[in-house]
């Protein structure tokens, strides 16, 4: 991975522009050209698996996550 992560297992963060509360469950990089394309960012770039109040999880590009915000 390359530098600092933004976020850590636990974090309670949202998708970018959006009030949707995830939690950090899972952290790992983009390793190969095929992922890249996949979420349009490079190699390296790191990846959360999150997971929402209802259950259901993404694997999510660190530049699509913010700190959560309560509204």
């Amino acid at each position: 991975m390359n530098g600092a992560m933004k976020f850590d297992y636990g974090d309670s963060v949202q998708l970018t522009g959006t009030l949707k509360q995830c939690e950090v469950v899972g952290i790992t990089a983009v390793e190969n050209a095929r992922q890249a394309e996949t979420f349009n960012v490079p190699i390296g770039t790191v990846l959360y698996t999150v997971e929402f109040a209802d259950g259901s999880d993404a694997l999510v590009p660190e530049i699509a996550l913010e700190g959560f915000t309560p509204g």
